[in-house]
């Protein structure tokens, strides 16, 4: 009955702060985002509370990405309060080894990403292709990623042309902020599109209100433009879409369909991997955090353990950035890209710690 209320009584130490943790990381996110936004907006003459509500969208997702290291910090920081506290001391005392201590803290983190997989990322991913239709409206004020390719190259009815949009929503059928070039038959520039919007619909863009510009000729304002292509839906997605605005519930499915239609679908797998490892990550994390944090420190002592924690998160954001981009790019197998830093942490954190306790 006393190991399961000091089990209880860490879990919610640890709980409390990562709420307070996220709630902090989240309010200065959006506020940074917002700012950014603001100042993209402010030559497409978009209104405060459009640019509020798709910066509000798109925090989520930010926030989603860093997970891991608002658990890394919330461990330590619980950590070290438990141990200023002497809390930690007593419970060792009382004969709990660092692992019984550590139990609450690594189970409250798979608790966490199991619901941050299931729960959490669906609602970040709906956000996100929300915040993406307002962005589409808004003349696709905020860009997407820089690493997603932003041009098409496309040819239907005899007509080959050369289309790229900052932001792009329903599934591929809309895009935002759009630039087409049309080419003649050796492969020059004969006029050039510009318009806010653009819907796929029955093999051709329906490009409304846009700035058409013809060689030789002055910009000329028309109604509508139609511009035909062979392109599906889908794969204008894989090339455009951000991975991290689909649903894990989703990804599956856009998986299965970009690979029949023998499209490239390694970042979309990359991201699926990922996410399934997540909550295993957040463990290793806790790992992580013990070894700086576990072992009791004198006064004044803290601010050392704190850049303990944050040069080993920097450490594993290197590793995990470089894993992902080899595994979205066919480099390696995604399985291996999204389980190695795992592994690598885990077996780091558990190595430390069986030194420290046991020699």
């Amino acid at each position: 009955m006393t190991r399961r209320t000091i089990n209880l009584y860490f879990l919610r130490r640890y709980l409390v702060s990562f709420a307070s943790t996220l709630v902090a990381v989240f309010a200065l996110t959006y506020l940074i985002d917002m700012i950014e936004v603001s100042r993209r907006g402010a030559s497409a003459d978009v209104g405060f509370a459009t640019i509020a509500m798709i910066s509000a969208l798109r925090v989520p997702a930010f926030i989603e990405q860093a997970f891991p290291f608002i658990i890394l910090f919330s461990s330590i920081f619980t950590l070290v309060s438990l141990n200023r506290k002497l809390e930690l001391v007593i419970a060792r005392a009382g004969g709990m080894s660092v692992w019984q201590i550590i139990a609450p803290f690594a189970f409250g983190s798979f608790l966490i990403g199991v619901l941050s997989v299931a729960l959490y990322n669906p609602i970040a991913a709906a956000a996100q292709a929300h915040s993406e239709r307002l962005q589409t409206g808004a003349a696709g004020v905020v860009t997407q990623s820089s690493d997603r390719s932003p041009w098409l190259r496309q040819k239907g009815k005899g007509v080959e042309s050369i289309i790229g949009a900052k932001a792009i929503s329903d599934g591929g059928a809309t895009l935002g902020g759009v630039t087409a070039f049309i080419l003649r038959d050796e492969g020059v520039v004969s006029e050039r599109i510009d318009a806010a919007q653009a819907h796929l619909q029955n093999g051709e863009w329906r490009i409304e209100n846009p700035l058409v510009t013809r060689v030789g000729s002055p910009p000329v304002r028309e109604k509508l433009v139609l511009l035909p292509t062979t392109l599906l839906p889908e794969f204008i997605e894989q090339r455009l879409a951000n991975p991290d605005a689909i649903s894990i519930w989703q990804l599956g499915s856009k998986i299965e369909v970009a690979r029949s239609l023998g499209y490239n679908a390694d970042a979309f797998a990359m991201r699926f991997n990922a996410l399934i490892a997540r909550p295993a990550l957040f463990v290793a994390m806790t790992l992580v955090a013990a070894t700086v944090a576990v072992r009791y420190t004198r006064l004044g002592q803290s601010t050392g353990t704190i850049v303990g924690g944050v040069a080993a998160g920097f450490v594993l954001y290197v590793v995990t950035f470089l894993a992902q981009a080899l595994g979205s790019n066919s480099v390696i197998p995604a399985v291996v890209a999204a389980w190695f830093p795992v592994v690598a942490a885990g077996l780091f954190g558990t190595t430390i710690l069986l030194h420290q306790e046991d020699g």
